[in-house]
């Protein structure tokens, strides 16, 4: 356990003191440490963004497809902060909808032929 004289000098929203040690010639730790604070929103920004979870969801998305999916994804933020129309939000929407639905069909349709000629093949 650190000793008092490196503890981070803060209070914790419970009201105890925060046991975490203090940065090297700073009262208090990163997490809270006013110097600290940008570096403290980038962390948690690209923590958000490679999350196991986004991670995991992005693999599903085809490759090709990312460049869609990011756009969509600047798409929405644009929408809710007000500087993208809705319509045009989800004109792209349904663009990108009917291009996943040719890509799934070709994939589809190329697995059954290769499935076809595994089958053929064992006859």
């Amino acid at each position: 356990m650190a000793t008092d004289s490196k503890r981070c000098t803060a209070t914790r929203r419970d009201g105890a003191q925060c046991s975490a040690q203090s940065l090297p010639g700073e009262p208090m730790c990163f997490a809270h440490s006013p110097a600290m604070a940008e570096a403290r929103t980038a962390a948690r920004r690209r923590g958000g963004s490679n999350s196991a979870k986004v991670v995991r969801l992005r693999g599903l998305v085809p490759p090709r497809l990312l460049p869609v999916f990011d756009r969509l994804e600047r798409a929405l933020a644009d929408v809710l902060s007000g500087d993208l129309d809705p319509k045009q939000a989800q004109a792209a929407a349904s663009v990108a909808r009917a291009m996943v639905s040719v890509l799934s069909s070709g994939e589809l349709e190329e697995r059954l032929r290769r499935l076809e000629g595994i089958a053929d093949g064992n006859t």
